[in-house]
């Protein structure tokens, strides 16, 4: 065989084994793009949704609410909000300690959980103010207490800045003032998002694993049952981008807002739960939130063996400090 012919076989096997490999990676990755794993809603409500479960409707907005706890308490209902890429299952560890003794209503605010979408498309956090007004009035709520973590917080906080007489106590963790600090991510979480780049707009259980792991002050805590929860609700169809617009929208507001002068308006008697175990936002910024919360009757609690999220790492602790704090005079 002459070596023109030779030179043209090769690089004809070499198309082939190409056209191989592209053939298979649209046959594996296409269904991801195309949205075919993303569960359905019907599907995550069967899955996630508790027996408390109700679906509400405020200003067009499907909210995903649970109604827990002694209705006949004394104590003012307590409305509970999840944080990043959370939703309200991530309280559950609470409810155990706090609903003999109050009324615990938890929401997943959109763009999280089973809640949206919005009709107006609107994701962020004064959004979010808005529809926590509206379920609060729809529920005939008069006075209520409000907890929060993470972005959760903030949504707390600028209700009750806004609502001082509606809200008796705030309850909230590692509470943001502006873009989390810059810091170096997980190497698992860089290649969680490149292959997330590849996939997009699902999100593998990697990714979520990676995630949970480098919030948390103690990885092995970020359980597989918890990895999956992550994974399955932030997959739903639609999630990623709501997601995407809200921290969008959520950097111009830091980007726009005095914060020191904002959080000087609170003055709604607050708990403040850190974990010092964090790498998002570390203790230094604990340190500056609670500065500028100058105004709040503040008291705030630090949790050197938990991360982002107290509630997810040490559940009984933080619910009974939560306890301690809402049932005092």
């Amino acid at each position: 065989m002459a070596p023109f012919e030779i030179a043209v076989n090769n690089m004809r096997a070499v198309l082939y084994v190409l056209g191989a490999i592209v053939l298979a990676a649209l046959v594996i990755i296409g269904p991801f793009k195309l949205g075919w794993w993303n569960p359905s809603l019907d599907d995550l409500k069967a899955k996630y949704a508790t027996a408390s479960s109700k679906f509400v409707v405020v200003d067009g907005v499907p909210l995903h609410i649970t109604d827990d706890g002694n209705k006949d308490s004394a104590l003012a209902p307590l409305i509970l909000i999840n944080g990043h890429l959370g939703n309200l299952r991530m309280w559950d560890g609470w409810l155990p300690v706090l609903s003999p003794q109050m009324r615990v209503i938890r929401l997943d605010f959109p763009p999280y959980g089973l809640s949206g979408p919005d009709p107006k498309g609107v994701y962020s956090s004064a959004r979010a103010v808005e529809l926590l007004g509206g379920l609060i009035d729809q529920l005939n709520l008069s006075t209520v207490n409000l907890g929060g973590t993470s972005n959760g917080a903030l949504v707390a906080t600028l209700y009750a800045i806004k609502n001082p007489t509606r809200v008796g106590k705030l309850v909230v963790s590692t509470l943001p003032n502006g873009r989390p600090p810059k810091r170096d991510p997980a190497p698992e979480m860089i290649q969680g998002a490149k292959i997330n780049g590849w996939m997009a707009p699902y999100q593998t259980q990697m990714f979520y694993r990676a995630f949970l792991r480098d919030v948390f002050a103690k990885p092995e805590r970020a359980n597989e049952g918890l990895v999956a929860q992550y994974a399955d609700v932030n997959n739903r169809a639609g999630a990623k981008a709501w997601v995407d617009a809200y921290i969008h929208t959520q950097y111009q507001f830091w980007d726009s807002t005095d914060v020191p002068a904002l959080f000087a308006q609170l003055t709604t008697p607050t708990l403040l739960q850190w974990g010092d175990g964090g790498r998002v936002l570390p203790p230094f910024v604990g340190d500056i939130v609670r500065d500028q919360l100058k105004n709040a009757q503040l008291v705030m609690k630090r949790y050197p063996d938990a991360g982002h999220m107290p509630m997810l790492e040490l559940p009984e602790q933080t619910a009974n400090d939560a306890l301690v704090f809402l049932a005092a005079p």
